[in-house]
């Protein structure tokens, strides 16, 4: 699976590599992060068949799927996966407008949980509702703010799930 992230490798895959590379018996798929949408479709366009485009765009993941992605390495759906999951298989019966209604419940969680720099607010989301033991993070990241903290939590009970007790070094109560 290549990944194409130029914000975070700093150099940009193009399509014209990414197109040689498909061709590889060993290589699948890309998770394609470069932000450029017209990049992206003229890829799905050209592609070989057997190979395989996912998202890793939270934020641009209906619209991904719209465009002819086969689906998504996202860091929200680890906190919402029925609701990304809805979106694809919405999409993938060919009913638009539920897919639309579903990527509406849960697009503003993308654009939360990357309001301060991830993992913390995915972490912080996955313990606060027992999926995890602690929200820690390893240096140079730090963990999330209290602010963003009380609106993580806001959200998770307005979706009505569950919140564990936090104490200073993890979950107190599970239950």
């Amino acid at each position: 699976m290549l990944y194409n992230i130029p914000y975070r490798s700093a150099v940009g895959l193009t399509n014209e590599t990414l197109l040689a590379l498909a061709e590889h018996p060993n290589i699948v798929g890309l998770k394609d992060c470069c932000a450029d949408r017209a990049q992206s479709i003229e890829l799905l366009r050209e592609r070989p068949a057997a190979f395989r485009v996912l998202t890793g765009e939270d934020a641009q993941y209906h619209d991904a799927l719209i465009d002819g992605a086969d689906g998504a390495i996202l860091l929200s759906a680890h906190v919402e996966t029925a609701g990304f999951a809805k979106v694809w298989q919405e999409l993938a019966a060919g009913n638009r407008d539920a897919a639309l209604a579903a990527w509406q419940s849960v697009s503003e969680l993308t654009r939360l949980l990357f309001a301060e720099p991830g993992p913390a607010p995915a972490k912080h989301w996955l313990w606060r509702t027992g999926l995890i033991d602690s929200p820690e993070v390893r240096s140079p990241m730090v963990a999330v703010s209290d602010a963003l903290a009380a609106r993580l939590d806001h959200d998770i009970a307005r979706r009505g799930v569950a919140i564990t007790e936090r104490g200073p070094r993890g979950l107190v109560n599970a239950g």
